[in-house]
């Protein structure tokens, strides 16, 4: 598992001074540790959209900014995503929660979500990585490159004890 302590440090090293998200469990220390930070401002939204809102206020501002959302939620941003961050080119990176996929397979909207996140990325055209504890750091390091490089967002998707 990556501390989220350790993941937080990795981000702040590379610049990113804002996250906005909307609660999951699996970001639940993380969110914890954010809202204990100087270094990185943390500002909840309620919906994930406004979350992708909240990071492309920022990055228009100049700013790195990360967003964390469930899977579920990825469902909702797409108006946010195309209209705003990708027509924009606002880099930003988003940090979802890869549910639905076993065991997490507890309700049905996560289920679905797990069984298409993957073909919904591709199709909005979001470059994204499956986040694993092995190789976290370099990981981390080509999709901040990506982001850089194509101004646009990226994602992350970490499934359920991968980071903490």
């Amino acid at each position: 598992m990556i501390a989220s302590t350790d993941f937080l440090t990795f981000l702040e090293k590379n610049d990113f001074s804002f996250a906005s998200g909307v609660p999951c469990s699996y970001f639940e220390e993380m969110i914890e540790k954010l809202q204990m930070l100087d270094s990185i401002s943390y500002v909840p939204a309620t919906r994930e959209d406004e979350a992708v809102g909240i990071a492309s206020g920022i990055a228009l501002g100049g700013k790195r900014a990360f967003v964390l959302m469930q899977n579920s939620g990825y469902a909702t941003i797409g108006d946010a995503l195309t209209s705003l961050a990708q027509l924009y080119a606002l880099p930003m990176l988003i940090v979802i929660s890869y549910r639905g996929l076993e065991p997490d397979r507890d309700f049905p909207e996560h289920s679905l979500m797990g069984e298409i996140t993957e073909d919904s990325l591709e199709s909005y055209r979001v470059p994204f990585w499956n986040f694993e504890s092995h190789n976290w750091r370099q990981t981390l390091e080509d999709a901040i490159m990506k982001m850089e490089k194509k101004s646009k967002p990226v994602a992350l998707l970490v499934r359920e004890g991968v980071l903490g």
